[in-house]
């Protein structure tokens, strides 16, 4: 975590995960809490936060949770509701329930335009269609 001047931790951004750190928060959610069949997050939990509380942006249907971004992405003519994270850059962590994937894209072009819809689109365009039977 970054430290303020006081030592205090600050949550606002910049903490380092590797893309491994980032697939196992995925992979937590998406088994609803558990991992390796230790419970680590109540299913409660994992359901409320991926739950709409906010619409986000009525032209994608975006909704927020409890710290998760909610959305469907459209892959081969069709929407598959998503969970993710979304960071500086163009990084995503998503999870599509009904495919049982998670995906982790990491990406360093940081403070630059377009790279959300970059990532989107590596996304439908690419590894969702790989999945899709």
């Amino acid at each position: 975590w970054v430290r303020s001047p006081l030592g205090l931790i600050q949550t606002g951004g910049g903490l380092r995960l590797t893309s491994r750190d980032l697939l196992a928060l995925a992979e937590l959610y998406r088994n609803g809490g558990t991992n390796n069949g230790k419970r680590i997050v109540s299913e409660s939990w994992v359901r409320e936060s991926t739950t709409p509380r906010a619409e986000a942006d009525p032209d994608t249907d975006t909704a927020y949770g409890y710290f998760w971004w909610l959305r469907s992405f459209t892959a081969a003519g069709k929407p598959y509701p998503s969970w993710y994270m979304s960071g500086n850059g163009g990084n995503k962590v998503v999870i599509v329930p009904s495919l049982h994937l998670s995906v982790v894209v990491t990406s360093t072009n940081y403070n630059t335009r377009g790279m959300h819809q970059q990532t989107d689109k590596l996304l439908t365009d690419y590894i969702l269609p790989a999945f899709i039977h």
